[in-house]
């Protein structure tokens, strides 16, 4: 029984190093949030999204909506929120 756990698992290992990944995308943009007395679940949804010359890079619009998220977003992803006051070049 022992070998054949072992076997199983080394079977699994291999076919998952084999697998092919999704290469792993930066997403940056500016982002609406909802007024602070919005009650509730919230999430941030991409409104825009805009290749750059970059590959794997998005420049994207963001706000946030109310309710939960509607599927899980699993990708090997990077996301930078920026404020308006960012993305004009203003520093506080």
């Amino acid at each position: 029984m022992k070998k054949t756990r072992e076997k199983r698992l080394r079977t699994l290992e291999s076919i998952l190093r084999s697998r092919p990944r999704p290469p792993m995308v930066l997403r940056y943009g500016s982002i609406r949030y909802l007024p602070p007395d919005t009650g509730g679940e919230r999430h941030i949804a991409i409104v825009k999204s805009e290749p750059t010359a970059l590959p794997n890079v998005q420049h994207c619009e963001f706000e946030e909506r109310v309710g939960p998220a509607l599927g899980a977003h699993h990708d090997l992803s990077f996301t930078v929120y920026l404020s308006a006051e960012d993305e004009n070049g203003n520093s506080r």
